[in-house]
């Protein structure tokens, strides 16, 4: 339940029409990079994710919490609550992308918030997504250092990430690099072909 594959089949937006969400929150906040993708955090792609949604699911409730420059600790204390009163049943979370960036760099302290945020919002009984980290913005410094800093903590981050999503029964995207440094829809692409995984995985085990 932790791989997705680089491109989505055309045919996703009907595969999606068995979808038993209702209520679809994002949570998040990050790094702000240079360009149109900008750093892990950017919630451009989740307007697209409600969209297709919305396309088989017009009265879908829909809330974009995330903002840029919080730390994930700024996440879990400004956004979890909300999130939780929302009473979304399906939530995406996108942090971490300020520590990647930042000094000091502790991904333990990031992966024990990311648990404080996803965990709470499994138990209300949610579906819930992580992303990996994306945007062209966390790649723009000289190669040396994207040999030795920055690319090294995106590894670690999406490596954590996808273990903690793997202990929490939550949904784990790993963002093709070809999308995330093009635009929000094809973020959102490789949001919706997780989720269709998903689907078809859960309709098949049931019959």
């Amino acid at each position: 339940m932790t791989e997705s594959d680089d491109a989505p089949p055309s045919h996703e937006p009907d595969s999606l029409a068995r979808m038993p969400w209702r209520r679809f929150i994002v949570l998040g906040g990050g790094a702000e990079g240079p360009g149109p993708a900008r750093g892990c955090g950017h919630a451009d792609w989740a307007d697209h994710v409600a969209e297709a949604l919305r396309s088989v699911r017009p009265d879908l409730a829909y809330l974009n919490l995330g903002r840029h420059e919080l730390s994930t600790a700024q996440v879990r204390a400004g956004q979890l609550a909300r999130a939780l009163a929302f009473r979304g049943d399906l939530a995406a979370v996108v942090a971490g992308g300020r520590e990647v960036v930042r000094e000091p760099f502790d991904i333990d302290a990031v992966e024990t918030e990311l648990g404080r945020i996803v965990g709470p919002l499994r138990s209300s009984g949610a579906d819930v997504l992580t992303l990996g980290p994306y945007g062209a913005g966390l790649f723009a410094a000289p190669a040396e250092e994207q040999r030795s800093g920055p690319r090294r903590r995106l590894r670690i981050l999406a490596e954590r990430t996808r273990d903690l999503a793997l202990r929490h029964g939550a949904l784990y995207v790993d963002v093709p690099p070809r999308a995330a440094e093009a635009d929000g829809r094809s973020v959102a692409a490789a949001v919706i072909h997780r989720l269709v995984h998903h689907l078809d995985a859960t309709l098949n085990t049931r019959y």
